[in-house]
């Protein structure tokens, strides 16, 4: 199963999801799908800053001596962001709106993340 239709049923088995992907540390995209258009938020913008903020969580939580980032979630007025490591350097991503289930967004995150390292 290719990386997109991972994260197409991801997208499509999520309600309230508004996109999911793949990010890197690096600040390069990976892939992103979009469940549908949305003309105020700038998603290209969105994967180079919530790639760069997965960076500085990593490296923050190693400088405190905490371990490896695993999980990260950004709540704001309009989206909630939830990252899941998939390898290091590597993050699966869902943005979902704010009336959405976390529990069942962060399930889907990691259940892409499962599938996504059977794939490699």
């Amino acid at each position: 199963m290719s990386l997109n239709e991972i994260i197409n049923e991801a997208i499509s088995t999520t309600s309230g999801a508004l996109f999911a992907g793949v990010i890197s540390t690096d600040g390069l995209g990976v892939e992103m799908v979009f469940a549908e258009s949305d003309d105020h938020l700038d998603l290209e913008l969105a994967d180079l800053e919530l790639s760069s903020l997965a960076s500085a969580a990593a490296a923050a939580s190693d400088r405190i001596g905490s371990g490896h980032l695993l999980d990260l979630m950004l709540e704001t007025e309009d989206v909630t962001y939830l990252t899941s490591v998939i390898t290091p350097g590597y993050y699966a991503l869902m943005g979902v709106n704010p009336d959405a289930s976390l529990g069942n967004a962060r399930f889907a995150v990691r259940h892409m993340v499962d599938r996504i390292k059977r794939e490699l």
